[in-house]
């Protein structure tokens, strides 16, 4: 019986073990869609702002 409840224990760590696993890599990937969102957020309301000024981005300065 010992051995059995050895193995029932093992058993039992092994799948809370892969359970916490999957619940922080979702998370992870939740963390990561969000920063995601942030970043396309600021990128579409950067594209949205007010034009360049002209003449802008025409010529490289060089210079140090």
């Amino acid at each position: 019986m010992s051995a059995l409840a050895a193995t029932a224990s093992r058993m039992l760590a092994s799948s809370q073990n892969q359970a916490i696993g999957t619940a922080v890599a979702r998370q992870q990937i939740a963390a990561e869609k969000a920063v995601a969102g942030l970043v396309a957020e600021t990128a579409q309301g950067a594209a949205s702002g007010p034009p360049a000024p002209a003449g802008q981005g025409q010529r490289v300065d060089l210079r140090v």
